[in-house]
């Protein structure tokens, strides 16, 4: 669902799906040396307020999927730290 969220949303801004490809292969590939929750990096994980704020306002008018990027990113964020 989330790789059909993010092609609808690069199609709205005339760009290919296939950017996302090298991120998908790259974050498939770690998972082969790493637990997926060592795996997990980005703004996310630590919880980047100015980085998740940039992201948030560019998903303005869209409030579905603002809110299940920010529900995402906190889930991310409490789940890399815990025990």
């Amino acid at each position: 669902h989330c790789y059909a969220l993010s092609e609808e949303l690069l199609q709205r801004e005339g760009i290919p799906f296939d950017v996302m490809w090298p991120l998908i292969d790259e974050t498939a590939r770690k998972v082969h040396y790493f637990s997926p929750r060592k795996a997990q990096t980005g703004p996310a994980v630590r919880y980047d307020r100015n980085v998740i704020n940039r992201q948030l306002q560019m998903l303005e008018g869209e409030p579905e999927m603002r809110e299940l990027y920010r529900k995402l990113s906190q889930s991310i964020h409490n789940w890399a730290f815990k025990e």
